[in-house]
């Protein structure tokens, strides 16, 4: 989407030094006219100053490129190690048109620049309108609606100029122990020249292109064509129904093996009497058990004590088919499980 902006640029500048002996002085001046003036031997001290100019590179009066801010720094430094250092730069400041692709994602607005237009021509003042800065000539890749005007009226430049001035005016001065800056914002310029001034203007430019989106006025205009699209993520259960089968299986094949035994068991004719008391009512036990057990009915636990370690076999007597129990000694355990699988073989 187009959007009123701001540009900057910083480029080297020339400086013209001029001595005074007779003073012992030295005047070092830039082509567009900010100065310093030092002493010849200044020993372990920098100079810094910053200030308004009308420009050599980007002239402020030019009509084809609406200036807001030019402005030159300009630092003579001396040290022991490294002797004069002397450098300058102009930067400027100016309106212009930018393409922004704008998302969002995790709540983060992000935005980065498409592309940039900054012809403009000073329309005078007329019926229809006071003097301003018209953009003309606006590519097609800025995706702008062709009846839609963009400009700065020349009132909004006048008086940004004026603030703009009056903050990129101030100096600063170090020696090897203080610091005496004439302003907050002079100090920050001077901290800006130690690094990349390019990459500086531009995020001065982006800070400043933020406050015209945020303050500027939007007349006559749908902002329909630059509606975008947005998604939400949002958290989906997947069921993988075929591990759902698994415990499904089994309780049906549980409930199937269930069936079938009742079934089994009512066709064969078989009666669960194991889990009965009267059963054992009318079940035999040896003599030799039964001598060993009967002291201990009178005993409170006391049959426990007598017999409960007992090994006894069940089994059915070939006269009366009756079914008894008999004690069984260790060595014949063995062949007492076969009779027991013998005699419930004869139970089914």
């Amino acid at each position: 989407m187009p959007t009123l902006a701001s540009c900057g640029d910083c480029v080297d500048a020339e400086i013209f030094t001029q001595c005074n002996r007779t003073a012992n002085t030295c005047t070092y001046k830039t082509a567009s006219g900010t100065s310093i003036v030092n002493s010849m031997d200044p020993g372990e001290r920098s100079i810094f100053r910053v200030a308004p100019t009308n420009g050599t590179v980007h002239q402020i009066a030019s009509t084809s490129r609406a200036y807001f801010s030019v402005f030159d720094f300009l630092s003579v430094m001396q040290t022991e190690e490294t002797g004069l250092l002397l450098t300058a730069s102009e930067c400027a400041l100016w309106f212009c048109l930018e393409a922004l692709k704008i998302s969002v994602e995790d709540g983060r607005q992000n935005q980065t620049r498409v592309a940039n237009h900054s012809i403009t021509s000073l329309a005078m003042t007329n019926s229809a309108h006071g003097a301003e800065h018209v953009f003309i000539n606006i590519p097609s890749n800025l995706n702008t609606v062709n009846t839609t005007k963009y400009a700065v009226t020349h009132e909004a430049m006048l008086a940004l100029r004026n603030f703009m001035a009056s903050i990129t005016m101030g100096t600063v001065t170090t020696t090897l122990n203080t610091l005496d800056s004439s302003s907050d914002w002079v100090e920050a310029m001077w901290n800006a020249t130690t690094g990349d001034l390019n990459q500086w203007i531009s995020t001065f430019a982006a800070s400043l292109t933020n406050e015209f989106r945020l303050h500027g006025e939007v007349t006559g205009s749908s902002t329909k064509r630059y509606d975008g699209a947005a998604t939400q993520m949002t958290p989906v259960v997947t069921v993988k129904w075929y591990w759902m089968l698994y415990p499904a299986l089994m309780i049906l094949l549980s409930i199937y093996f269930l069936f079938h035994t009742i079934v089994a068991c009512s066709r064969d004719g078989v009666r669960a009497w194991k889990g009965e008391v009267l059963p054992l009512l009318f079940c035999r036990v040896d003599e030799g058990l039964y001598e060993r057990g009967r002291d201990g009915l009178e005993v409170p636990g006391g049959l426990e004590k007598r017999i409960a370690g007992e090994r006894v076999a069940m089994y059915r007597s070939v006269e009366d088919r009756g079914w008894g129990f008999r004690g069984v000694e260790e060595r014949e355990w063995d062949g007492v499980q076969s009779e027991e699988d013998g005699v419930e073989n004869e139970m089914k």
